[in-house]
């Protein structure tokens, strides 16, 4: 059970931050073709966007529920610990399994967006709303 924890929540993380890190790095040097949409990739922006909405839904979970008041201060530290290359598992392994689903969900939903073209819109955000808000305007004319 320890080596599940420690792969859990030391491994899994800078995994998925060096994948998410080639992933940002690849899609800038990549050319687009914007043309070419195959079954594949559509399937995966679905699991993106599904992986989004259960990160939302499982954050504002953990925000609303009162039992748990501490804990994004102690989900936090252990983000923190993480980006000092000195994770403390104590701090993770003492949460709530809401807290480890949504961590969880996480790292699926940034992993499986660095296969994505979208993978720009960690860098900047403003142009996945600038998207959005055209779409809807596009959909309200159209």
């Amino acid at each position: 059970m320890e080596m599940l924890q420690i792969f859990l929540w030391i491994v899994y993380p800078y995994t998925v931050a060096a994948i998410v890190a080639m992933g940002i790095v690849w899609q800038y040097d990549a050319t687009r073709e914007e043309g070419t949409t195959s079954k594949a990739s559509r399937l995966l922006v679905y699991v993106v966007r599904g992986l989004m909405a259960a990160s939302t839904a499982t954050g504002i979970l953990i925000v609303l529920s009162s039992s748990i008041a501490n804990e994004p201060v102690q989900l936090l530290k252990w983000l923190i610990s993480l980006a000092q290359l000195k994770p403390d598992l104590n701090l993770v392994l003492n949460i709530s399994i809401l807290s480890k689903i949504h961590y969880i969900i996480v790292f699926l939903f940034l992993l499986s967006l660095a296969f994505t073209r979208e993978i720009y819109y960690l860098l900047k955000p403003h142009l996945y709303l600038k998207k959005i808000f055209l779409k809807l305007q596009f959909d309200r004319r159209g």
